[in-house]
């Protein structure tokens, strides 16, 4: 069977921290339409996990254990990642702060052959990492992240794959300098870092870097790239820090440049892939990309915030693929006239990964951050 779904869920509404950049610093929980359908512990129950991982996983690439909330506070998680293994997914990953994490959670994921698991850490000191992810503590985290360490180095895969999400904010500015060093002495394998972006509920104003001067920020982000490279690692995703002004002109120095993306990592096949799609359906999303809330609602990108194209356990992939909503949506990007959240999206895509001016108030709206992948 071809594998070209990207699966995304949300298997919790839920977080156990407070991050100061976050939604959850100001709420307990998420609220996804329909509202009704909202399971009451904010959990997706198991079997409609197991609905959807049956009609979905088979035919996936890629599968995200996470989205907006932290998933290894689910319940039920060792039985999720029980689930997900048996479909022998390619990239089963999904995003956590690690801090729930045990050594029967850690087993389960080798046992499942998760590839990534991407920690949010945000600091590489007990200062700014206690200051940003708030009631976190640095010896929690250590501990955790030297308990995956070994279960790596215990698995004959050597997987999971640790990757650092790293979100760049004025608390923790300098330390962008150090991650390369610090992701080495854990044993990561990829860095993803993003700028701290305008949050729907929470007050970032004072941790935006969009006032301080872009020379200065994108020297910092090359000179933490470079070392990163250096050191053998991968920037999954990473900011953009070269103007085209910046970019060599010779042809030696252009495949040399061109060589460096790939090996970091930023130039892959898989964005030339998106890129060509998007050209030819006018966005890469559609059929292509699922997203999945803990109540079953499915929406065909992170960035849509109109109703759901789908709801499961009600709903299955054949009558959601073919449903009218999905349909509307498609012939809207084609004809030109795209329809709902399509209509006004863009650059925000980005959002995350380049930097801004000074933003505009956020718009009043239920749309959320999330780990776009």
């Amino acid at each position: 069977m071809r594998r070209s779904l990207n699966v995304i869920l949300d298997v919790t509404s839920r977080c156990n921290l407070k991050c100061v950049m976050c939604y959850f610093a100001n709420t307990d929980r998420l609220s996804f339409p329909p509202y009704e359908a909202e399971p009451g512990d904010g959990n997706m129950p198991l079997p409609v996990f197991e609905k959807i991982a049956a009609e979905m996983f088979p035919r996936a690439w890629r599968v995200a254990l996470g989205c907006a909330a932290e998933p290894m506070i689910h319940p039920g998680f060792r039985e999720i990642l029980s689930i997900a293994g048996r479909y022998g997914v390619p990239d089963l990953w999904f995003p956590t702060n690690l801090l729930a994490l045990t050594p029967a959670s850690a087993q389960a994921m080798v046992d499942a052959r998760v590839r990534t698991v991407a920690a949010s850490i945000d600091g590489t000191t007990r200062e700014t990492y206690e200051k940003i992810r708030v009631p976190a503590k640095w010896e929690r985290l250590l501990s955790r992240l030297e308990l995956l360490r070994e279960v790596r180095r215990s698995s004959r895969r050597k997987r999971p794959r640790l990757r650092i999400i790293f979100t760049w904010m004025k608390s923790n500015r300098k330390e962008l300098a150090d991650l390369p060093a610090f992701a080495e002495q854990w044993g990561a394998d990829e860095l993803d870092v993003r700028y701290v972006s305008p949050t729907v509920g929470v007050d970032v104003g004072a941790e935006l870097l969009s006032g301080e001067d872009s020379r200065d920020l994108n020297a910092e982000l090359a000179g933490a790239a470079r070392d990163a490279v250096r050191r053998g690692l991968r920037l999954s995703s990473y900011p953009e820090f070269e103007s085209r002004a910046d970019r060599p002109r010779s042809l030696f120095a252009r495949a040399r440049r061109r060589l460096w993306l790939v090996n970091a990592g930023i130039d892959r096949w898989e964005h030339r892939r998106h890129a060509f799609a998007q050209r030819l359906y006018g966005c890469a999303y559609p059929d292509r990309h699922y997203v999945i809330r803990p109540n079953g609602a499915v929406a065909p990108c992170i960035y849509w915030e109109g109703p759901p194209i789908g709801v499961y356990p009600a709903e299955g992939l054949a009558s959601i693929s073919r449903g009218a909503p999905l349909a509307r949506i498609r012939e809207g990007l084609l004809s030109g006239e795209p329809v709902g959240t399509c209509a006004t999206c863009g650059e925000r895509r980005t959002a995350l990964y380049r930097l801004r001016g000074a933003p505009a108030p956020p718009p009043a709206s239920r749309r959320l951050p999330t780990h776009p992948k």
